[in-house]
């Protein structure tokens, strides 16, 4: 990447309105679902996003990404056909279901929306939990993951894992997923974003009936899972890892301190394997930074990585701030300039705030970002580190 495209990237920054981040429309028909119409005139572009907030219970882990798994294989076909790019994804806070296409071809991206909302098939079933305990596997028997699923255990979080455990998958049934599926999918409960050269009638016209009609039964409690076999990874190195507090998930300071801590690392020399990544659970963020090392030198590691929040908040200066400010700010302006994108801001934000102006408010409160309320944020989230541990 060039000093050039870095600074187009400034310029498109400096240029931002958040004005084009807020809806055209927010629709609210009787018994829902809530519709947000975002006009992009001129646009031969269409993209439709649905938000189905979904919850698991420990017994329950892993539904979700099963229905997830199960609409994405529903549609491929579909896809094809139509010409769209169909996503659907496991989000911390339920499903979200994504389509984009020509918008010449509305209606059938309409269609391809409904079939993803669709209940899950009893083919495909037996493959999709057979995927989930792979990647279980996989996550149980790599130091890596094992340390990731110890940090993600003490972070005071009554999140299941997303993939589920051994134990869940193993009970969960095709009739207990359909019973998840009919409570969550409804209609009431659906929130969508639909960005394109259309009027806010078409949008409400085309979805006002999306979704199952009625309110979500109660379900009834399931048994919670059996003991599952403690994981013994295979290892020849020591690994160390430590979860720092980083905020609200939707201060644009959190997502600022996210890009400083990884410029810093990647001017780091060391003989060490690090990883950061920022995690967000029940609306807290938190910077991961997990390391490995042989054990002669895993003293050392675990050194560095306890130190590291303090290395860097004492680079923060005014330049820092600004250049993160640019870069957080760039990467939601490039990644709203399509439809689909734009569709993506606005509802991420409005899934968590259930405000569809949010993600223009997000950006105003990123420009009034300086060092001082960098600093600030800092030291508001001080906190004692989470931390875990595999020897070598």
């Amino acid at each position: 990447m060039g000093p050039g495209f870095l600074f187009a990237l400034l310029l498109a920054g400096a240029a931002s309105d958040p004005e084009q981040l807020r809806p055209t429309a927010v629709l609210r028909p009787p018994n829902g679902p809530t519709i947000v119409v975002v006009e992009a005139r001129g646009s031969s572009a269409a993209a439709i996003r649905v938000t189905v907030p979904f919850i698991e219970s420990d017994s329950d882990a892993g539904a979700g990404h099963l229905i997830q798994l199960l609409a994405m294989r529903r549609t491929r076909r579909l896809q094809q056909r139509v010409g769209a790019a169909v996503d659907a994804s496991r989000t911390s806070r339920g499903l979200v279901y994504q389509v984009s296409g020509a918008v010449a071809d509305f209606d059938h991206l309409a269609g391809v929306v409904r079939e993803l909302l669709a209940p899950p098939e009893s083919s495909g079933f037996v493959a999709a939990r057979t995927r989930l305990e792979q990647l279980n596997r996989e996550e149980r028997e790599t130091p890596r993951g094992v340390l990731r699923l110890q940090l993600r255990s003490r972070m005071a979080s009554s999140a299941p894992s997303p993939i589920g455990t051994p134990a869940s998958l193993e009970s969960m049934t095709h009739a207990r997923l359909v019973e998840l599926w009919d409570a969550s999918h409804r209609r009431r409960q659906l929130s969508l974003v639909v960005v394109g050269d259309l009027p806010p009638e078409v949008a409400l016209s085309s979805f006002a009936d999306l979704g199952m009609a009625g309110w979500a039964p109660q379900n009834s409690p399931s048994p919670g899972p059996g003991r599952s076999t403690p994981p013994r990874p295979e290892r020849i190195r020591a690994w160390y890892g430590e979860a720092y507090p980083a905020g609200d998930a939707r201060d644009p300071r959190s997502a600022m301190l996210m890009n400083i801590a990884s410029e810093h690392l990647a001017g780091v020399e060391s003989e060490f394997e690090f990883h950061l990544e920022r995690w967000e659970l029940e609306g807290r963020s938190w910077l991961v930074l997990t390391g490995a090392a042989f054990s002669r030198s895993a003293r050392a590691m675990r050194a560095r990585i306890r130190g590291y929040r303090g290395d860097v908040q004492a680079t923060l200066n005014p330049t820092v701030v600004r250049l993160a400010k640019a870069a957080v700010r760039s990467a939601l302006l490039l990644q709203a300039r399509s439809p689909g994108g734009l569709a993506e801001v606005i509802g991420q934000h409005m899934d968590a705030t259930g405000d569809a102006n949010a993600a223009s408010d997000y950006l105003e409160e990123l420009e009034n970002v300086d060092l001082e309320a960098m600093t600030a944020f800092m030291d508001e989230t001080a906190a004692t580190a989470v931390t875990a541990e595999l020897g070598g």
